[in-house]
């Protein structure tokens, strides 16, 4: 059932003698067309440099491009003035993405993407 949100975290302040500050997640769904995927996941890739290749591609690496890309404009609040933007895509932490049930990383999710191969030939390429 959780596996269709998107968790949004929202800040709430309570005004008083004291101030208090509170994340509220709040499902939602959302649709990114998959003709986006490949590119969301490139410059995503891309802001990670050389970490791309041993860390593991999560839907949320996916959400938080399409926001800061502006596909995504009914989130553009959660954007930091340092450009991160501020939300969680899995309740509890971002599952990993997976091909074959193996984990992929980031710059495997992007070759799987962009030549539509599956995890076996991106494995046959790389042995080859």
């Amino acid at each position: 059932m959780w596996d269709d949100f998107i968790i949004i975290r929202l800040d709430i302040i309570y005004s008083g003698s004291e101030e208090m500050q509170v994340k509220v997640y709040t499902p939602k769904i959302i649709e990114i067309a998959s003709e986006y995927l490949p590119a969301l996941a490139k410059r995503a890739a891309d802001s990670l440099g050389e970490r791309a290749s041993e860390i593991s591609a999560t839907r949320g690496h996916l959400v938080r491009q399409a926001i800061q890309d502006g596909l995504l404009r009914e989130f553009d609040d959660l954007i930091g003035e340092d450009g991160t933007v501020d939300i969680v895509c899995d309740p509890g932490m971002e599952i990993p993405l997976e091909l074959e049930n193996r984990t992929l990383t980031l710059t495997e999710l992007l070759e799987a993407l962009h030549y539509k191969r599956t995890w076996g030939d991106m494995k046959s390429r790389e042995a080859a």
